[in-house]
């Protein structure tokens, strides 16, 4: 298995991958391990003898026809390695993409503000999921305070739906 990221939730899922009995390789783009990372996770990395650090490193190439069986990673100045894996888990951290959307309020971050996190306004509550321009919803990644998982977001944007249904048919 190969996880891909150099913060917590990537330690986590290779400590959880290795303590279920798999050979893990953690490829970080950085050169050390602790820069982004707990101290108690990167102990405990450095320890499991199933975890295979590459630091200094990117994926380059996955290889497989149906399925995948190997990670090609690439160091600057070093050949490219190629590493057995079956498996790819990418916790490479997010940076809304939320310059393109102007007129809704949104974080220092870029991260857009719905619902409980808005100011409070004269218009009443705002819908689950609802930003501060009218009939504007925002769910996933973009949204601040979200969970930043795929599972999160679908959930997130079915829910979401029915919520647009009822300020539609409020106007």
């Amino acid at each position: 298995m190969t996880v891909v990221g150099g913060a917590n939730s990537a330690g986590q899922a290779a400590l959880s991958l290795a303590a279920r009995g798999a050979t893990v390789n953690l490829v970080i783009r950085g050169h050390d391990l602790g820069a982004r990372m707990s101290s108690y996770l990167t102990d405990r990395i450095r320890a499991h003898s199933q975890i295979r650090v590459h630091t200094g490193s990117m994926v380059r190439e996955l290889v497989g026809d149906d399925v995948l069986t190997s990670i090609v990673i690439e160091r600057p100045g070093a050949r490219p390695e190629r590493l057995a894996s079956h498996g790819l888990f990418c916790f490479v951290g997010a940076d809304p993409v939320s310059g393109w959307l102007t007129g809704v309020a949104k974080a220092d971050d870029g991260f857009v503000l719905t619902d409980v996190r808005l100011p409070a306004g004269s218009s009443g509550p705002p819908l689950p999921f609802q930003t501060s321009a009218p009939r504007v919803f925002a769910v996933g990644d973009v949204r601040s305070g979200s969970t930043k998982r795929v599972a999160t977001a679908v959930g997130d944007g079915a829910s979401a739906i029915s919520f647009v249904h009822v300020a539609l048919n409020d106007d």
